[in-house]
């Protein structure tokens, strides 16, 4: 919460496009989660960010943390019989109409082995944006 009001108060007044990514460590239906994507409100405030996977890849998991990738299980041994968590995030603020940004496509990244090695214990997100609708008419 504290993250989403520094960025209210700087984006305040401003016509800014904000993209919000990271480690949220809590999954979609967490009340972090849920209070990012305007689904609640915490301490008074509330906030509205599309989430990149949510919105493109409807009913996918996106696990982002799972035993698929050994470098969980080393670490977390009880982890070998756990499906996945989607913990990882990039979402686009809202403003009254919606997204400032077109969120054309999200995926997951670093999810398989290179040369057999793992870039880190957590898959990554990456999401193609826009200024522009695939129309090609400016975001408002």
């Amino acid at each position: 919460m504290i993250a989403a009001r520094t960025i209210e108060e700087i984006a305040e007044g401003r016509e800014v496009h904000v993209v919000l990514a990271g480690d949220l460590d809590a999954t979609p239906d967490a009340a972090s989660v849920r209070f990012l994507r305007g689904r609640q409100s915490l301490g008074g405030m509330s906030v509205c960010y599309r989430d990149a996977w949510g919105s493109t890849r409807p009913g996918e998991p996106g696990h982002t943390f799972t035993a698929k990738n050994p470098l969980v299980t080393a670490e977390n041994w009880d982890w070998e019989l756990e499906l996945g968590w989607r913990i990882d995030y990039v979402m686009v603020r809202c403003t009254d109409h919606g997204p400032t940004l077109d969120i054309r496509a999200c995926d997951s990244i670093f999810d398989e082995p290179v040369d057999g090695t793992w870039g880190r214990d957590h898959f990554g997100v990456v999401a193609d944006i826009s200024a522009q609708t695939s129309s090609g008419r400016p975001v408002q």
